[in-house]
């Protein structure tokens, strides 16, 4: 399941033990980007020659993940989380909406 990147689900998932994010770019023709990039969040360092497909790179989660939370124009980011992952995430954001 894909969510958009914001400051709350990459603290999260720092929270969570993840460290690094697969990553895969591509183009795409909305009105509100050009680029798209995916991220797919890992705990264990990514081997460059042994990524999965269709992720061609890997970055850090602490340092370009930042980069891309704030405003990249014409960029769309979304993060692929396990079915898990995204349901203990929407409790959480829920839960301190609520409070």
């Amino acid at each position: 399941m894909k969510t958009l990147l914001t400051p709350r689900l990459l603290g999260y998932l720092i929270k969570k033990g993840y460290r690094f994010f697969l990553s895969q770019t591509t183009c795409i023709d909305q009105a509100d980007a050009y680029v798209g990039i995916t991220l797919k969040p890992v705990k264990k360092h990514p081997l460059l020659q042994k990524l999965p497909k269709p992720f061609s790179a890997y970055c850090s989660i602490f340092y370009q993940p930042f980069q891309k939370v704030s405003d990249m124009a014409n960029t769309k980011v979304l993060v692929e989380l396990n079915a898990r992952d995204l349901e203990n995430f929407k409790n959480i954001s829920n839960l301190s909406t609520i409070q």
